[in-house]
């Protein structure tokens, strides 16, 4: 019979490990109302589409072929929002060259026919969340169609403390 090692580790049972990167945080989910009870009224012609998940999406359609579309995301903590311009544009018409240069510029400022544009709410800053959603809707997602949105200015960032200021100085005062 051999004799054990000294230096042998004792059997062990290995203990399955879970392993979580370290910027994972707990897994939070927000109770967001079902989107049929906070969804907006938008007003005639927009028509509001029944969908197969009323408690997680809301549609509407507009006559000329324009869709507006909500969608809860995973865990409540997002509302996505979007809206598809119709396939048509307005006429040009008839007229002086002005009239129809000003038409063309209308048209070239507004969503082209079948793009889309899209923003979202967080429902997790949002205190009065049908009222919010309302206000999206109504004064980012609409206005789209008649004037396109370019994008969304960056937040100002904060002044670095120990770098130089870099505000651009007025005309006059440069030598």
């Amino acid at each position: 019979m051999t004799e054990p090692d000294p230096f042998a580790r004792p059997g062990t049972t290995p203990t399955p490990r879970r392993r979580h990167p370290a910027f994972a945080g707990p897994r939070d989910e927000i109770d967001v109302p079902p989107l049929d009870h906070i969804a907006p009224d938008l007003d005639p012609p927009w028509s509001k589409e029944d969908t197969d998940t009323p408690d997680r999406t809301a549609a509407y359609q507009h006559p000329e072929g324009h869709r507006v579309g909500l969608r809860v995301q995973s865990r409540g903590l997002a509302i996505q929002t979007w809206i598809t311009a119709g396939p048509d544009l307005p006429p040009i018409p008839d007229g002086t060259d002005i009239e129809r240069a000003e038409a063309q510029a209308a048209n070239d400022a507004r969503l082209q026919p079948g793009r889309t544009w899209h923003t979202v709410l967080a429902t997790r800053t949002s205190k009065a969340l049908a009222a919010d959603l309302g206000v999206l809707v109504r004064e980012r997602l609409l206005p789209a169609l008649t004037n396109k949105p370019r994008g969304i200015p960056a937040p100002p960032q904060p002044a670095r403390i120990g770098q130089p200021d870099t505000t651009p100085q007025k005309e006059g005062t440069q030598k």
